[in-house]
């Protein structure tokens, strides 16, 4: 059990990984384009945001884990009549674009998993205190 949650939490981690690279080296990044390993108030915000809020925040509320946006070109459901191979290029083009898809609202999901997470736990409490 334990062995399971320690893996969800290294894949969503690893789905993340890119849209944190990107942030990272567009806060810290000089008007040159070098990078540098600084520290500030943002790169804290980011980092504190991908190791702590975002495995919570999936962990608290499990229906994020799934990815709700799927694409099926119109181009696999017209070749899909015929047998030719058409229908490989448009079905792995179909996957690279639902792998990018897929990245890119992990990534969103990392970036605003503080502000989430507080609702979410404001929600609650404010909740408890209520009844």
């Amino acid at each position: 059990m334990m062995k399971d949650k320690a893996i969800n939490i290294l894949t969503a981690e690893l789905s993340a990984l890119p849209v944190l690279i990107m942030t990272y080296y567009a806060l810290t990044a000089k008007p040159t384009g070098q990078w540098q390993l600084t520290f500030s108030l943002p790169v804290y915000w980011l980092i504190s945001s991908d190791l702590l809020a975002y495995p919570w925040l999936l962990t608290r509320i499990p229906c994020l884990r799934h990815n709700p946006l799927k694409m099926n070109s119109l181009a696999l459901k017209a070749s899909s009549r015929y047998n030719c191979r058409l229908n490989e290029r448009v079905a792995r083009w179909d996957d690279e674009m639902n792998l990018a898809i897929f990245l890119l609202e992990r990534g969103c999901l990392m970036l605003l998993s503080e502000p989430l997470l507080l609702g979410d736990l404001g929600y609650h409490s404010v909740r408890r205190l209520w009844y």
